[in-house]
C-alpha cells in the first residue's frame, strides 16, 4: 500500500506526522512545483496532500500538474487557518487506491 505525503505549514505537517504520515513544510509556495516534481518520482507515494494556503498563491502553476497527474494523486486540503467545506478523507483515500 502506498504512502500519503502532506505539504504545507509547520502546524498541519506536524499534525499529520503525529499519525504517521510523511510530510514537508515549506515557507515559500513558489518552491512547491519543485517539491512536487521530486515527490512524483517516488514510487512509494500514492497521495500528496497540499494545504490550501500553499496552493492558492500559485494555483495557475499547480493546476496543470494536478490535472495531468494520475499517480500520485494530488489534492488540496484546508489548513487550520483556511475556510473550506468539509473534507471526505475516506473518498480521497479510496480514489488514491484506485477504487473511486
Amino acid at each position: 500500500m502506498g504512502k500519503v505525503f502532506v505539504v504545507g505549514d509547520k502546524y498541519t505537517v506536524s499534525l499529520f506526522r503525529m499519525v504517521g504520515t510523511e510530510g514537508d513544510f515549506i515557507d515559500d509556495p513558489y518552491n512547491l512545483p519543485d517539491l512536487i516534481s521530486k515527490l512524483k518520482k517516488r514510487e512509494d507515494i500514492d497521495l500528496i496532500l497540499i494545504t490550501k494556503d500553499m496552493y492558492e498563491p500559485i494555483k495557475e502553476k499547480i493546476d496543470p500538474i494536478i490535472a495531468d497527474q494520475r499517480k500520485p494523486l494530488i489534492t488540496i486540503i484546508p489548513s487550520p487557518f483556511s475556510e473550506s467545506k468539509p473534507l471526505d478523507v475516506r473518498k480521497m483515500i479510496m480514489k488514491a487506491l484506485g477504487f473511486g
